[in-house]
């Protein structure tokens, strides 16, 4: 009997022992912001998307490789050239599966610093000659062809007046009471320095942006449960954009659902950015922000600034956002991005 009443006072405390952390789990979470329930999206059509496969099947590996940083080059490489090399996955996806595999076996040198002004050829005279960029052969460069100035027509001789002395009357005393015409005053010359200048449009604040290898889909995010198309983008410190702007080693993330109204005051569930930088192994991840001082009234506008470190970055960009309309969930994308 002592046995039973044991087991039976056993099982009774382990019962209420589960009962109580049951309670405590969803009386904790009843405080937080709990997500509406996922309205049935529209079918993706796949032939639309080709490199779909390869986004969905890397992005869960750059998420492990910012878990391993040690092992991050050697496990995306491997997950990319698995991909690339199956004859049965789309065009798009082994394409996508390439350039992963080329950046990670092989990424691009960061430049020292961002060039800020044109440096012109030795030997060049900036201003009053033009003059080709090093290392181009003259010989071999094709310009615009210069075309001969018109030639203005021949001016008429001006009618010589008649002397006074043959003019009789009273217009001889209207010819006499004219003034001598003064000589034309000769136009102003320009004060130097103040030549127009054709903007070109990549002055030094140019932010180095690198878009994402491919674009995001959010399903259910127009009123009428409609997907779209969202795309991501990098910007390497140190960048005056996305305001207050990355500083040096420091990489901004911008996010934009295109088509969408603006976002809403509260994000259920976060919009995530991992990254893992190859160079010096360090990773992490951040939560991107609704920014209605870019497009308050769409499309919805999500950014984030980490520290990343110079080196050669891969990240992945994930989750939900909620707009004015409906809360969506975006389909990962990935991208590799070069900080000087």
């Amino acid at each position: 009997m002592s046995r039973v009443r044991t087991l039976f006072s056993t099982t009774a405390t382990a019962t209420v022992a589960v009962g109580s952390s049951a309670a405590l789990l969803f009386g904790g979470l009843s405080a937080v912001a709990a997500a509406d329930p996922a309205a049935p999206a529209l079918p993706l059509p796949a032939a639309g998307f080709p490199g779909l496969p390869a986004i969905e099947q890397l992005s869960p590996v750059i998420q492990q490789a910012a878990a391993d940083p040690a092992g991050a080059t050697s496990l995306l490489a491997a997950a990319a050239a698995a991909f690339a090399g199956n004859s049965t996955a789309p065009t798009g996806s082994r394409q996508v599966a390439d350039s992963v595999a080329q950046f990670v076996q092989s990424p691009p040198d960061a430049p020292a610093a961002l060039p800020t002004e044109h440096v012109p050829t030795a030997g060049s005279a900036p201003g009053l000659m033009p003059h080709l960029p090093s290392g181009i052969d003259p010989a071999k460069s094709v310009g615009p062809v210069p075309q001969a100035a018109p030639v203005a027509p021949e001016a008429l001789p001006e009618a010589v007046p008649a002397p006074p002395e043959m003019i009789e009357g009273p217009a001889a005393a209207a010819v006499a009471a004219q003034p001598a015409p003064a000589d034309a005053a000769p136009p102003e010359a320009a004060a130097p320095g103040t030549e127009p200048v054709a903007d070109t449009g990549y002055g030094p604040d140019a932010p180095p942006t690198q878009d994402f290898m491919y674009p995001s889909i959010g399903q259910n995010c127009l009123a009428d449960g409609g997907n779209v198309i969202a795309t991501a983008l990098s910007v390497a410190g140190p960048a005056t954009i996305p305001t207050p702007g990355p500083k040096p080693g420091q990489t901004a993330y911008v996010f934009t659902a295109v088509g969408t109204p603006g976002p809403a005051e509260t994000q259920k569930l976060p919009l995530n950015v991992t990254w893992v930088n190859l160079t010096t192994g360090k990773s992490g991840s951040a939560t991107l922000q609704p920014r209605t001082d870019i497009n308050a009234d769409g499309p919805t506008t999500l950014t984030a600034i980490v520290d990343t470190g110079s080196g050669s970055i891969m990240s992945t960009i994930f989750g939900q956002v909620s707009t004015k309309d409906h809360q969506c969930n975006f389909l990962p994308t990935i991208g590799s991005t070069v900080v000087p």
